[in-house]
């Protein structure tokens, strides 16, 4: 099993938010790493919104750790949201029923 770093990221802050942008492709042996950094980004703004335009993979492992990070803000008042997502991201989190639950923006945006 290859163990490389198949994807990067950078977070932008402004204030109370949070851009999370991702890129490459991301599966079970990031997702760990992925819910520990949406998870700081949930820590530390009241709005995060990820950027997974350049995302050209993802799992269950993926679509598990942003639900349980959108769920984690959700119950102390904050907001996470999928801002843009590459065709391949979209249509896996559209089949799988995520989709929405993801991109709905909060009255804070």
């Amino acid at each position: 099993m290859n163990r490389e770093l198949t994807w990067q990221h950078q977070v932008y802050a402004e204030g109370d938010r949070r851009k999370v942008v991702l890129s490459g492709e991301i599966d079970m042996n990031g997702a760990p790493r992925l819910q520990d950094l949406l998870h700081a980004a949930v820590d530390n703004a009241d709005v995060v919104e990820v950027d997974a335009a350049a995302v050209t993979f993802i799992d269950s492992s993926v679509i598990s750790a942003l639900i349980t990070a959108r769920n984690a803000a959700a119950t102390t008042g904050r907001h996470l949201s999928l801002v843009k997502a590459s065709p391949q991201v979209h249509r896996v989190l559209d089949v799988t029923g995520v989709l929405n639950a993801l991109t709905v923006k909060s009255g804070r945006a």
